[in-house]
């Protein structure tokens, strides 16, 4: 379980934007406002490339759901929320076949901050991290629900 855990969130910093240019914290940099935050993840999928072939969508109604197809007979549930301080975190659930039955394990809370700069644009800065990302643009964040198919096969052979 420890293991599942540790892998989860290995692939999660390691899937970090490098296609875009990394810059320092952008000129008159703001705390952005709930909703521009949340308009920029609602209906869209982070896709984790390397080591996963997945990714996590943010979902309407704060729902969040994620899957590998690394660990294809498993997947994440949960929610995603953005806080007045520009903070979006995602909390899910691990779901995986254990004897016939879904074992689960909650998952390690992870939060991204962002920042609004002096035209709009949002940016993010990930945990650990000094960089700060452009989310428009971003190649790794697309419109959809990329991984749903998956996720509704996997839940269904896990009887959840």
């Amino acid at each position: 379980m420890f293991r599942r855990k540790t892998w989860i969130v290995r692939v999660f910093f390691a899937v970090l934007p490098v296609s875009a240019i990394a810059e320092p914290l952008p000129n008159g940099a703001k705390t952005p406002t709930v909703a521009q935050v949340m308009s920029a993840y609602i209906g869209k999928t982070a896709i984790w490339d390397e080591g996963c072939q997945g990714g996590i969508y943010f979902g309407p109604n704060n729902q969040a759901r994620a899957w590998c197809a690394q660990e294809s007979e498993s997947l994440g549930a949960g929610e995603w929320t953005v806080d007045a301080y520009g903070r979006m975190c995602h909390d899910l659930t691990w779901y995986w076949p254990n004897n016939g039955r879904a074992g689960s394990s909650p998952g390690e809370a992870s939060c991204i901050q962002h920042v609004a700069d002096r035209f709009g644009r949002i940016w993010r800065s990930y945990p650990g991290q000094t960089e700060w990302w452009p989310v428009k643009g971003d190649a790794t964040l697309v419109r959809g629900y990329t991984y749903r198919e998956q996720i509704m096969t996997t839940k269904k052979k896990l009887g959840i």
